[in-house]
């Protein structure tokens, strides 16, 4: 149910157009009968008296298509000047209306938190620095839903620039997260340049959702034990990965730029996507065989995760356990394809 201040501009605009509306439909129904008992003598119909109506409150005028006497002159400058009157007047209750909207919403805000309060399953990302609007760019491309926290103005208008969601706050305060729909969320990203803020928003976050799957930038190495016993499932210093990425270019470059291709999201040639069997999953206690009976979706089943176990090119034999991430390749459709299956729950 909408409050009283969301519903107060609907209202005020329907109370202030409701008495000119009136007249103008009123002047219609007059100056309709009015034209038609003029020109009944000359044939006239109730559509000519109508279309003399009209174009008589529109200022069209393209001719008089029912001869007028002194009388019938008399009552076109009546409905003239009322209907003229009444249909600006309409006109400029819409336009003050649309101006005083935009004026006290200039950036969209009310729209904005309106459409956050309907997202579901979306990412939070906390901070659009540099490293954020990295992130940012990969789940647009994506097409996931997500919705940026940061207090700078900078950011709001880089956010409005793009079409971004964006609450504008500190990602620390636990009223600026309930805004941003973490009850709701299914990940967080924390960005910021600071590693004590980025402590104090992984642990709002994991007391305000539990179940909220966090990734922390770590600014020193040392701070990602921190992250991680402060409730972030993983915690990376962009630095260290920058610095290893750096060498396997000189050592790999023809991997790199593999793997490259495949985790970028909004490439449809070729994927790789991680696929949790969950407890309630029809796959759940079946055999990697078996899943290939009926998997008709043409992708490539790599590896089983199974805690730090790692199972390369799973045997058929293997048994399919909750819990168990399956890293597949393949193209956006055929990841699709596989994660519905293996997300199917026991009938």
């Amino acid at each position: 149910m909408q409050s009283d201040q969301q519903r107060g501009p609907t209202i005020r605009l329907r109370d202030r157009l409701l008495p000119p509306v009136a007249v103008v439909v009123l002047i219609s129904v007059i100056g309709t009968l009015g034209y038609y008992e003029l020109g009944r003598d000359h044939g006239a119909t109730l559509l000519d008296a109508l279309y003399m109506t009209v174009i008589t409150i529109t200022t069209v005028g393209y001719g008089e298509i029912i001869r007028l006497d002194d009388m019938g002159r008399i009552f076109t400058m009546f409905i003239s000047v009322t209907g003229i009157g009444a249909m600006f007047y309409s006109m400029s209750v819409i336009m003050d209306y649309l101006v005083a909207t935009r004026l006290a919403d200039p950036l969209g805000i009310r729209k904005m938190q309106h459409e956050i309060k309907r997202l579901e399953n979306h990412i939070l990302i906390a901070g659009l620095g540099r490293v954020g609007r990295q992130a940012v760019l990969e789940l647009s491309d994506s097409g996931i839903p997500f919705v940026v926290i940061d207090p700078s103005l900078d950011a709001q208008a880089h956010a409005a620039q793009h079409g971004y969601l964006m609450i504008r706050g500190d990602a620390s305060d636990d009223d600026v997260l309930e805004s941003a729909g973490i009850r709701r969320a299914k990940g967080l990203i924390v960005t910021s340049g600071d590693d004590a803020s980025n402590l104090y928003i992984v642990l709002s976050a994991r007391v305000l959702n539990p179940k909220l799957f966090i990734v922390s930038r770590a600014v020193d190495e040392y701070s990602v034990p921190k992250m991680i016993r402060a409730g972030a499932n993983r915690a990376i210093s962009p630095y260290a990965i920058g610095g290893r990425r750096l060498a396997h270019l000189i050592l790999s470059p023809t991997v790199v730029d593999f793997f490259d291709t495949v985790i970028s999201r909004g490439d449809e040639s070729i994927n790789l996507e991680g696929i949790e069997i969950r407890s309630n999953s029809v796959m759940a206690g079946k055999s990697i065989g078996e899943l290939r009976k009926q998997d008709h979706s043409g992708a490539n089943i790599l590896v089983i995760l199974r805690g730090h176990q790692v199972t390369p090119n799973p045997e058929p034999e293997l048994i399919l356990s909750a819990g168990d991430q399956v890293l597949a390749m393949g193209t956006a459709d055929q990841l699709s394809n596989l994660v519905r299956l293996l997300s199917d729950p026991v009938s």
